[in-house]
């Protein structure tokens, strides 16, 4: 949806959610029952009650007024991915807007009005001001992009034959206090993180064959005995990328055991396929679930106040998916570092032509050593980095799931990067060993490195050649490719983001 521009729809069971909880709004609000945020103030200021005849200016002034994000412009496909994942909370019972609301949020998404929202202002419970962006504009105010230009919300509405809408009461606190950034944008990280994943795949089985690896680490009786689901599919997947390598012939592997960031392939991947599993199962409750505070209840016709809108349990989901990406980061530099060191892949220095005083692919080892130093600095978590004290001490805790989603982003970019170097370095060791038949899915692999990159000799202008690997790798399509002649299932489903439930319409649809 998010990226495919896909069109959305609320389905009808939805609707009927959103109109049976409106109603329990409406009738308490109706008794006069003070409720948080509705017809009260906000944080420490909730000890003030706002009179009935003044709250929809205290609605429209808790969007207008509230402060937004700043910093760069966050991508569009971020902005529609967490456009998507408010609307499907909407969606939930227990938010309690009216349906105009999130019919509104959808009519954005179909009709291509992105609100301008910066990546900075949020410590994770509830992304105030990031969601105030989209608020405003759905009231008129903030800024837009719409066809190509930046507008003034009102100006990108009237554009898209859209009308500004009213927040009723409980609306402005439900569009601006949720945790869209966290999802939306986690959603999307967690598929990226997931490609990266295959691709460490890839890099690790044409590394074994440069290095003339012993596979006897995936042999399936090793998984077996200790069986870790993702150790399992990561050593089952890599026999599939090998099938028909020159490996499987007895006598081809020069070692009775490789160094560790060999042999240990299938335990490091295994770790971070559990770690995505762990982040995506997370996602998944999150998604399909009502984390609104104030919250309704339709069945006992109240609104409680509630703590589901804290999402530390994402925070450190994420804070360990960067630990496992790290991890293969770490692992692939020093497959790469190995490949270039004569004593250990026993060809020349560098992967040079030819042993001499020429450098080879030398440089390729301190990019990479710096880029897993860069790495190893954003696995630290930040799930236990806030320590403020805001709205006079009332919100004393906070997850800072955004910043660990950020930062999640960022290592994936690092790994695309990692993955171009060792691939690069695998394929020169695989052309200066020669002589043997590559598998299924490696041979695919050697020959995207060659559409973009020929053999390189010394140190010369490499960096376009690398940047055309680099976004092969990050847009997809090196996984897509090798997909297709091996094990495109497994791959896949690795592919697959996070879902919720009813696949058809918001409330739900998929995250991607």
């Amino acid at each position: 949806m998010a990226r495919r521009g896909a069109r959305v729809r609320v389905s009808e069971e939805a609707l009927q959610r959103i109109r049976q909880a409106r109603t329990v709004v409406e009738r308490v609000l109706a008794r006069g029952t003070p409720v948080y945020g509705m017809n009260t103030g906000l944080g420490s200021l909730s000890r003030h009650h706002v009179p009935l005849e003044e709250l929809e200016r205290f609605s429209f002034a808790t969007v207008a007024d509230q402060t937004g994000s700043y910093g760069q412009p966050l991508d569009t496909d971020i902005v529609r991915a967490i456009m998507a994942a408010r609307a499907n909370g909407m969606a939930k019972a227990g938010v309690g807007v009216r349906r105009e609301v999130v019919v509104q949020l959808v009519e954005l998404l179909n009709t291509g009005v992105h609100p301008v929202v910066r990546r900075l202002g949020s410590v994770g419970q509830g992304d105030l001001s990031e969601m105030s962006d989209i608020g405003k504009v759905m009231i008129g105010r903030g800024f837009a992009e719409f066809g190509g230009r930046v507008l003034r919300g009102g100006e990108a509405l009237a554009a898209a034959g859209l009308e500004p809408i009213s927040p009723a009461p409980k609306e402005a606190l439900a569009l601006v206090s949720a945790n869209g950034v966290t999802l939306g944008h986690g959603s999307l990280v967690l598929v990226d993180a997931a490609d990266l994943t295959e691709s460490f795949q890839i890099a690790a089985a044409l590394s074994l064959e440069g290095f003339a690896g012993n596979l006897s680490p995936i042999h399936p009786a090793a998984a077996r005995m200790r069986p870790h689901a993702g150790e399992i599919k990561a050593a089952g997947r890599l026999r599939e990328l090998l099938e028909g390598s020159y490996l499987w012939r007895p006598g081809a592997a020069r070692n009775l055991q490789d160094p560790l960031s060999f042999r240990c392939v299938p335990q490091t991947h295994g770790a971070l396929n559990d770690a995505l599993s762990f982040v995506r199962g997370e996602m998944e409750v999150e998604l399909n679930s009502a984390s609104d505070n104030p919250l309704v209840v339709v069945e006992d016709e109240a609104i409680i106040s509630v703590g589901n809108f804290d999402v530390l349990g994402l925070a450190i989901a994420f804070d360990l998916l960067r630990l496992g990406l790290a991890s293969a980061l770490k692992v692939a530099d020093e497959r790469l570092q190995k490949l270039l060191w004569n004593a250990f892949s026993g060809l020349p220095t560098g992967l040079a032509p030819e042993d001499g005083p020429t450098g080879g692919l030398r440089p390729l080892g301190r990019w990479s050593a710096a880029l897993a130093a860069e790495a190893r600095q954003l696995a630290n978590p930040v799930s236990l980095d806030y320590a403020a004290q805001l709205a006079e001490g009332v919100e004393d805790h906070a997850s800072m799931a955004p910043l660990s989603v950020r930062k999640t982003s960022e290592l994936v970019s690092l790994g695309h990067r990692m993955v171009a170097h060792e691939l690069i370095c695998a394929a020169q060791a695989v052309d200066l060993r020669g002589g043997g038949s590559l598998g299924q899915g490696t041979r695919i692999a050697y020959e995207c490195v060659r559409e973009c990159i020929p053999r390189l000799v010394d140190e010369t202008e490499w960096e376009p050649d690398i940047a055309r690997l680099v976004d092969l790798i990050a847009g997809g399509e090196l996984g897509a490719r090798v997909a297709a002649d091996a094990g495109e299932r497994e791959r896949l489903e690795a592919h697959e983001g996070p879902r919720v439930a009813d696949t058809d319409d918001l409330g739900g649809t998929e995250q991607q």
